[in-house]
């Protein structure tokens, strides 16, 4: 009994070595794991490739190694702008803003910070809508590339930030000049009076193709009305 009793017990303590030697290989094994991590010049490198590929989800996700594994190094500053990019060129307008939005938080005296900015412009302009729609966009346009030009007077994209200005400011006018002639039509020459009032005194420089003066006469002869601002952007 004893002999099979102490060979019972050989077995089990021999089990358990097996066992606890199993898992410190285990153990030791995963805390290798983050060496096996390739470096940031190979991750981003691998990234860009992907990224002229078109393949936009994956690009990104190994632009996000970068910053998770290195986010002390260049390379992880160079990642966001590149995802920004990455969605701005495949017209993922408001995802590639929330990236360009990001680097301007995190990197504010970088190089990069007025081009985002510049880019951020680009994204709102290029989701406008025609005259006749909501101009939420342009309105944004309009301020993103003020702003843009007042705080980087000197930058390389001033000149097409004041093209992309003065196309939103003409969309603006129009959508005026557009709700105008609907009041107009509809009998309601106060309301009509003001947006052309508000488009002759806010875009001066904007040719709309229309006599605004006629337009002014029609609307206010009989009205007090001019000279104040429309109460929205309809």
């Amino acid at each position: 009994m004893s002999v099979i009793f102490y060979s019972m017990i050989f077995s089990m303590r021999y089990k358990r070595i097996i066992l606890i030697l199993f898992i410190l290989v285990s153990i030791s094994g995963c805390a290798h794991k983050p060496e096996e991590i390739k470096p940031a010049e190979v991750l981003f490198q691998e990234a860009t490739q992907l990224a002229t590929k078109k393949k936009v989800d994956k690009a990104t996700e190994i632009f996000m190694e970068v910053r998770t594994y290195y986010p002390g190094h260049d390379l992880a500053r160079k990642s966001l702008i590149s995802i920004a990019d990455l969605n701005f060129d495949e017209a993922y307008y408001d995802v590639a803003m929330e990236s360009y939005k990001e680097y301007r938080l995190l990197y504010p005296t970088d190089l990069d910070a007025s081009y985002s900015l510049y880019k951020i412009g680009l994204c709102y302009f290029n989701q406008m809508n025609s005259h006749d729609r909501d101009q939420t966009n342009t309105a944004l346009t309009i301020q993103t590339f003020e702003e843009f030009i007042r705080i980087y007077p000197d930058s390389p994209y001033v000149s097409e930030a004041e093209q992309k200005r003065t196309e939103a400011r003409s969309s603006m006018a129009k959508h005026y000049l557009y709700i105008g002639k609907f009041y107009l039509k509809n009998k309601n020459n106060a309301a009509a009076c003001k947006r052309f009032d508000y488009v002759k005194h806010h875009y001066p420089d904007i040719d709309l193709g229309e006599d605004i003066d006629a337009l002014i006469v029609k609307s206010c002869k009989d009205t007090t009305e001019a000279h104040q601002a429309p109460e929205n952007h309809e």
